[in-house]
C-alpha cells in the first residue's frame, strides 16, 4: 500500500510482482517495488470503507495507467483477506514486517529520563561470613 500524499487523497493498493535493485556508481543503491495496482479511484466501485475504517478492495478492477514502480520507503506492508460476502472483494489488513520496530527518536534533553544517570551505592553491607569485605 502507498498512502496518498494529502489526507483526502486516495491510497494505492496492489500486489507486489517484483523487487528491483538499482546500483549506481560509488556504492549507491536504491530498491523499487514493482506492483499491479487496484483501481481505487471511486468509493463504492473500487473500494469501500465501513464505519470502523476497514477498507475493502474490488480485486477485479485494475489501475489502467502504467505506473508500476514505488520506492520501498513509500510502501506499507498489507495483506488481503477474502471477503465472505463477495469473492471479488478483499479486506485490507495493515501489518508490521518482522524485525522492524517503531523506536522513538530520543534526542538529548528530550523525553523523561533522557539525562538520568545510573545510581550506584558506594558502601554495601553483606551479611554473609563467607564473603571477605575489604
Amino acid at each position: 500500500m502507498v498512502r496518498g500524499e494529502n489526507d483526502g487523497e486516495i491510497h494505492y493498493y496492489g500486489i507486489l510482482t517484483d523487487i528491483i535493485e538499482l546500483r549506481y556508481t560509488e556504492g549507491l543503491r536504491g530498491v523499487l517495488f514493482q506492483c499491479e495496482w487496484y483501481d481505487t479511484a471511486c468509493e463504492g466501485v473500487g473500494y469501500k470503507k465501513d464505519g470502523h475504517g476497514t477498507i475493502t478492495i474490488n480485486t477485479t478492477r485494475r489501475l489502467r495507467t502504467y505506473e508500476p514502480f514505488v520506492l520501498t520507503s513509500q510502501s506499507i506492508q498489507v495483506y488481503y483477506v477474502q471477503s465472505l460476502r463477495d469473492p471479488n472483494w478483499e479486506i485490507v489488513v495493515e501489518t508490521r514486517p518482522r524485525n522492524l520496530f517503531a523506536m522513538p527518536s530520543n534526542t538529548e534533553g528530550e523525553g523523561e529520563g533522557a539525562l538520568d544517570e545510573a545510581y550506584q551505592e558506594d558502601n554495601i553491607l553483606i551479611d554473609d561470613p563467607r564473603v571477605l569485605q575489604t
